[in-house]
Order: structure tokens, then sequence, then C-alpha cells
């Protein structure tokens, strides 16, 4: 589903959020090879970054859920999972 669609914005202040976004150094934009009326929008590298330093607080309540049901053993695999995911994208 398109950004637009899901966010029930029109065009113009979507592609205005996005500049912004992308200006601060949080998202990265590309045409779309396959088709070149669509804009691919993905989190730049230093937006992921910051999300590894300063994780959301909704990430943080799952992490603290995690950590009371897993072993230590299980979540030092389920971390190198989620890095290796995370440095992959």
């Amino acid at each position: 589903m398109a950004v637009q669609e899901r966010l029930k914005i029109n065009q113009a202040a979507l592609t205005r959020h996005f500049k912004i976004l992308e200006t601060e150094g949080l998202v990265e934009r590309h045409r779309n090879p396959e088709n070149q009326r669509e804009v691919l929008v993905e989190a730049a590298k230093y937006a992921k970054e910051q999300l590894v330093v300063n994780p959301p607080l909704q990430h943080i309540k799952v992490k603290e859920e995690m950590e009371s049901i897993l072993t230590e053993s299980e979540r030092t695999e389920l971390n190198r999972l989620l890095n290796k995911l995370v440095l992959r994208s």
C-alpha cells in the first residue's frame, strides 16, 4: 500500500514531509527503476543507527517483555540475528 493512501494525506503534503526528512538525513528517496512515476523511500543509514541508539518506547517495552521470557543464551542469539537483519537492510 502506498504511503499516501495509508496516511490519507495528499501527494503535495507527503512530498513536503519526505523532503524535510531527506534534508535531515533520515530518509533516502529514489525513482523506482521499474516505474519512473514512483518514488521509493527508505530509512537512511543515519536513521537506522539512531533507532539502535535511541529506540522508541514501544521497542523498549517489547524488549523488557522478551527479557522476562527468554534465557540469556536465547536473548544473545536473538540479538545476533536481529543485528544481522538490520545490517542487511
